[in-house]
């Protein structure tokens, strides 16, 4: 069995004077694409910033199994820079994160990928939505990270770049790589992941989705004070890893 590449071991988060989750552990492992869901406000996507250490859990502790230069990050904020081109922007990003391997020929071939070829070296500012979120994405490709975090990444996505994403989501499965991924389109894209992790009450419960046939690992359920196993709660246990 492969080990977790994140323990999160007893946590609880306390969010604007809200307790969000209490108690709670589970492990994420590689080849995992998890479907965060819950209610507005439940927390989904500040579970992703626990993870990518924007912000601390108010009680236990979140156990890393990689270098922080490999997580990546897709969400319906782009953070490019207006006046940079396209080019630049992918540039500026593959030196931020570490690809001094990447080169002129790597940058516009990755943009043929995401259709903004003929717009390389046009600035970012006067790109719309969806060809502001394609550079997004054009961005995770060139970072290639072992861990990926998305927060409604197809926000503003037409149809075809919808299908560009969903295939590059799948690129990124293939390289066994661990995906969470908050979605306001769940029915839809859970045909693409592996797993759902369910955020109510402050509980956490992470299942398998049973019509991808993916190589899962066995169901874990994180509940608020205890971890499920074998249909029991043993208290004060941490996640089965």
């Amino acid at each position: 069995m492969q080990k977790p590449v994140v323990i999160f071991n007893n946590i609880s988060k306390t969010y604007d004077l809200r307790l969000l989750y209490k108690n709670v552990s589970f492990c994420l492992y590689p080849k995992q694409t998890v479907l965060i869901t819950g209610k507005n406000g439940s927390g989904k996507s500040t579970l992703l910033k626990i993870l990518a250490g924007l912000t601390p859990v108010s009680k236990g502790s979140v156990e890393c199994a990689f270098e922080k230069e490999n997580m990546g990050y897709l969400g319906h904020q782009t953070f490019i820079y207006p006046h940079l081109s396209a080019y630049e922007n992918l540039r500026f990003w593959a030196k931020a994160a570490g690809r001094t391997d990447i080169g002129e020929k790597e940058i516009l071939a990755v943009l043929k990928r995401v259709f903004l070829d003929k717009f390389s070296h046009d600035d970012a500012g006067i790109f719309s939505r969806g060809m502001a979120q394609r550079l997004n994405i054009a961005r995770i490709i060139l970072q290639n990270p072992e861990i990926l975090l998305l927060d409604e990444p197809s926000t503003g996505l037409d149809r075809e770049s919808k299908e560009l994403f969903y295939q590059i989501i799948g690129e990124f499965q293939a390289k066994e790589a661990c995906i969470l991924w908050v979605s306001h389109s769940p029915a839809e894209d859970s045909l693409h992941a592996t797993h759902s992790l369910h955020i109510e009450k402050q509980q956490i419960t992470l299942t398998e989705i049973p019509q991808n046939a993916f190589a899962c690992h066995k169901t874990d359920t994180a509940n608020s004070g205890g971890m499920q196993t074998n249909g029991q709660i043993r208290d004060g246990e941490a996640a089965a890893c």
